[in-house]
């Protein structure tokens, strides 16, 4: 019986060799690249390269590659992403930075399961606030690690009827505990938000709502504590690679109308250039979202 390494490494090459294939299939030529590590996570497959030409030559122009070695393997995974292994690095030794620094059970309980694949044996109860951009795609990694009731705050400059439909449908089909609470903005507030950027301004709805733990991106800090609990920015601390699919959700109406102000759409450019350098974003997925709020 083949030990793990030998079912990797056989992995590993069988990868190489169907890309190398595939590319010459494609008229993209012969390339050298190499695969240092992969992770495999149920039907979701990781493929770690040494630097960002070997990540480019396996996804290929156009992401033509990658979907077809995902095609050729579609019995074994659904999903196949392409990392630099450096990213993985910064991206360990700032959980273990987190997991030093903050000794709540949530926090622990989070860099656990991205460190060690731990998953608790008995699970607290979190809240997780789902809004706009990616915030659906946090919600299969909370569910491993905690019992969690998704809200949405339901409003219709913040939550178009869209949105909320897609919302509505991801969670049901996962059977996904969740509830719309109802948001009343008067048309002074909505004019104050717009012109102070937004982003960020649930932050006092959600103090006067909710207690325990909360996780959103609508935060603009990493941790913020109150009394009744601890509001946590998931994506703010622990920025995951992140490729756009169908799960993605516009910035909200309120967001995009703000970035007709000059000052607003230089926030906006910084918060995402941010995101990009932080490891969270795709350069090409950071530029078409900045080109369409902005246009």
């Amino acid at each position: 019986m083949q030990d793990k390494q030998s079912l990797q490494l056989e992995l590993i090459n069988e990868i190489k060799e169907r890309v190398s294939r595939i590319r010459e299939d494609l008229g993209l030529g012969k390339a050298l690249f190499d695969i240092v590590d992969i992770e495999v996570n149920g039907k979701m497959l990781t493929i770690y390269t040494k630097n960002r030409t070997d990540k480019s030559t396996i996804i290929g122009p156009g992401g033509w590659v990658v979907g077809k070695l995902r095609e050729e393997m579609k019995d074994r995974f659904e999903i196949i992403r392409v990392e630099d292994y450096t990213d993985k690095v910064l991206f360990e030794k700032r959980i273990k930075a987190i997991k030093s620094l903050f000794d709540d059970i949530a926090f622990q309980n989070i860099c656990n399961y991205f460190l060690y694949k731990e998953i608790p044996r008995k699970k607290i109860d979190v809240t997780y606030l789902v809004q706009c951009q990616y915030d659906l795609y946090a919600v299969d990694i909370l569910l491993n690690i905690f019992n969690v009731k998704v809200i949405t705050y339901d409003f219709p400059a913040l939550v178009p009827q869209k949105t909320k439909e897609k919302i509505s449908n991801y969670l049901s089909e996962k059977n996904i505990e969740h509830e719309f609470l109802t948001l009343n903005l008067e048309k002074d507030e909505i004019k104050t938000l717009i012109n102070s950027f937004p982003c960020g301004f649930l932050k006092d709805k959600i103090v006067k709502d909710i207690e325990g733990y909360i996780f959103t991106s609508c935060l603009n800090c990493g941790v913020f504590k109150y009394d009744r609990g601890i509001i946590i920015n998931f994506f703010e601390l622990f920025p995951i690679k992140i490729k756009k699919d169908e799960s993605y959700l516009n910035y909200c109406p309120l967001c995009i109308q703000s970035c007709k102000i000059k000052e607003n759409k230089l926030k906006f450019i910084k918060k995402v250039v941010k995101e990009v350098y932080k490891g969270f974003k795709e350069p090409t997925d950071a530029s078409e979202e900045i080109l369409k709020v902005i246009k």
